[in-house]
């Protein structure tokens, strides 16, 4: 059963425990100011309420760690019980990111094999199989997390096709721009950098709205 967490106490707790973190000892003992400044931007970016709730936060990241295979993100599977998300759904998150790998398949069918095989049938089966083990993870939050995996993993097809089916299934700008944003923590500001590069391409043809207004072109 999930519990009704209070994100006051969630926070209070979820700081303390990351000040335990090696790379935040190590940056405190040099320079104090610099981890202050980091825990105050780790707070904004993951902590605090913004678009998503602390669960679908958690969420997210659990798939997002497990498609990358960051070892050191097991401190977000406590982090998703504090939010509330119960096991079923824990494991759900977990096999989406491992689901959202299957896409190569279809990347390498069309990259290779496109006179001798069709497809659609490959796509529609990867998406048969993401539906399979969502369990009930509800669907738009599973388009914002595999559009959050395909931008980590740099799969610029999966990226556009789950962006087109997140905003289809209700996500808004904010939303998808809150969960490309943890790549920051995950993967690297390069990563962020193509993922919203290419979401601003796929804006410009027509596959979803833009990240921001004024998209270079």
């Amino acid at each position: 059963m999930s519990r009704d967490p209070d994100p006051k106490a969630n926070l209070d707790a979820w700081s303390k425990q990351s000040l335990g973190l090696a790379y935040r000892r190590m940056m405190g003992a040099t320079d104090p100011e610099v981890l202050e400044a980091w825990n105050s931007f780790y707070r904004r970016l993951i902590l605090s309420d913004r678009s998503l709730d602390a669960a679908s936060c958690e969420l997210i990241l659990l798939s997002l760690l497990t498609t990358t295979r960051e070892a050191h993100g097991r401190i977000h599977v406590g982090r998703a019980r504090d939010a509330g998300v119960d096991d079923d759904r824990i494991a759900s998150a977990i096999a989406l990111g491992g689901a959202f790998d299957a896409l190569s398949t279809h990347d390498f069918v069309v990259d290779n094999w496109p006179d001798e095989v069709d497809e659609g049938p490959v796509l529609d089966l990867y998406l048969a199989g993401v539906e399979r083990v969502r369990g009930t993870i509800e669907a738009k939050l599973c388009e914002i997390m595999a559009v959050a995996c395909h931008a980590a993993k740099r799969r610029r097809r999966g990226l556009r096709l789950h962006l087109g089916r997140a905003f289809a299934a209700g996500a808004t700008v904010a939303e998808v721009s809150e969960a490309l944003s943890f790549l920051i923590m995950v993967c690297s500001v390069p990563t962020l950098t193509d993922a919203a590069l290419e979401w601003a391409a796929a804006a410009r043809d027509g596959v979803c709205p833009p990240p921001y207004d004024d998209a270079p072109e």
